[in-house]
């Protein structure tokens, strides 16, 4: 078991960064306690690149298909071949897409690393796509969307997406694509977005565990050390997105659903936003604080108008949505709706109280430590820290940036990006179809 003590050392230990000649960047952090590494890593290879294989998202989806076949097949290893030879180490390695990134998480016993990255270097240098593969991943794909299509709670955010960002917006797609985005995708889309974006100076791998800096960098470089970059420099480039003019509304009929789902939905922030601390402090009173929020003792305590009711902030390299998702009776969707936006006028109005920011702090500061007390934890921080670019000392410094936040600056980013006025409002659910319309 983890001591206190052990993940306080660990959360001070250095962080040792090295970006290779090819420009892939390499963090280690060292914890010699038991013979294993935890790896986590990123490519910067999401769905926000969809648009550049067909713009109009005619190819949404296409960066989760592509993650999805890494190791389907690479290198002289079949499917099969990859899964036995991490299976055989008793390691593991997986790889998920995001909006942003395409994500690795593996772990291994230390005498393994060199072993383990052969199989990833295989996997994010040369994947092969075979035609079988691609078609048994294509058909899970597609169930996946079909499923999420079917359900009020997976409904009701994506609809909220498409009328908060504009069309021209990575933002406006799901990253899991639709039924006909799947099928319109190509072997040769796939391997067309892999030469685009798998690339070494859009990669960063982080080890966490029993390995020393040396030995990290050397596997490193022999694994990834001739992998070639791209001509031009990897860029991010999001395109604002301002808030509606208005509100807007939507709804999605879905008959026989017995839950209807309530989303409204604004621009949030980035997380390198000066003010992203303040905003994140903020979503935690309004909904974030799950149980203990504004919006649960309101719509389900106090009213009992909502099976569950929460906000969440959607902060990457680009600023996501901030979105209020609540599931409830079909024939309680208008007082829900009503509740929700007197909560966001009175948090804009009234901005949190002293109990509340004392809370929101208490919580965040103690969760921390909690997450670096595996290596995985530890291993995700210092990847997004890099990310970021929030600074090599951010763990350390983590403690006094939340007691920093004081109640004015949270009571100005509500009255800053939360609106009563200028909204979407998307309801999916057993009623009648309204289509995006102002209200």
């Amino acid at each position: 078991m983890t001591t206190n003590a052990s993940a306080g050392a660990r959360a001070k230990a250095a962080t040792f960064r090295s970006v290779l000649s090819n420009g892939l960047t390499l963090l280690v952090r060292e914890n010699h306690e038991n013979p294993t590494i935890s790896l986590q890593g990123l490519v910067k290879a999401g769905s926000v690149f969809d648009l550049e294989a067909a713009p109009g998202g005619a190819k949404a989806g296409l960066a989760r298909f592509t993650a999805s076949m890494l190791d389907q097949g690479a290198g002289e290893r079949d499917a099969l071949a990859m899964a036995s030879a991490v299976e055989d180490l008793g390691a593991s390695l997986h790889f998920e897409s995001a909006a942003e990134t395409a994500s690795i998480r593996g772990a291994m016993l230390s005498e393994d690393l060199d072993a383990l990255f052969a199989v990833l270097a295989d996997a994010l240098r040369r994947p092969t796509f075979p035609d079988q593969q691609v078609e048994k991943v294509r058909a899970e794909l597609l169930n996946d969307a079909r499923l999420a299509e079917s359900t009020t709670s997976s409904v009701a955010p994506r609809r909220a997406n498409e009328l908060l960002y504009p069309a021209v917006h990575p933002f406006h797609y799901h990253r899991g694509g639709s039924e006909a985005t799947l099928r319109e995708i190509a072997r040769e889309d796939l391997v067309a977005f892999h030469q685009r974006r798998y690339r070494p100076d859009a990669t960063v791998v982080a080890l966490v565990g029993d390995i020393t800096p040396e030995r990290a960098l050397e596997a490193a470089t022999r694994a990834f050390g001739d992998w070639t970059a791209g001509p031009d420099p990897v860029r991010m480039d999001f395109p604002p997105a301002a808030p509606p003019e208005g509100a807007m509304r939507r709804v999605v009929a879905m008959p026989g659903r017995s839950q209807a789902d309530v989303v409204l939905a604004v621009p949030g922030v980035a997380r390198t936003a000066s003010d992203y601390d303040a905003v994140m402090m903020m979503n935690y009173v309004l909904g974030g604080a799950s149980l203990s929020s504004r919006l649960m003792e309101n719509l389900r305590d106090a009213q009992g108008l909502v099976y569950g009711v929460y906000s969440t902030l959607q902060a990457g390299l680009g600023a996501g949505p901030l979105q209020i998702r609540a599931g409830t009776n079909p024939a309680n969707v208008e007082r829900c709706v009503s509740s929700i936006l007197d909560e966001v006028r009175r948090l804009g109005a009234e901005g949190p109280s002293a109990e509340e920011i004392e809370a929101a702090k208490g919580y965040l500061t103690g969760v921390f430590p909690v997450r670096l007390e595996a290596n995985s934890g530890v291993a995700a921080q210092i990847l997004a820290v890099e990310l970021y670019g929030l600074g090599p000392d951010y763990i350390e410094r983590y403690d006094s940036i939340i007691r920093a936040v004081r109640r004015e600056d949270v009571a100005l980013a509500a009255r800053r990006y939360l609106s009563d006025s200028r909204y979407v409002l998307v309801v999916a659910g057993d009623l009648p179809e309204e289509p995006s319309h102002a209200i």
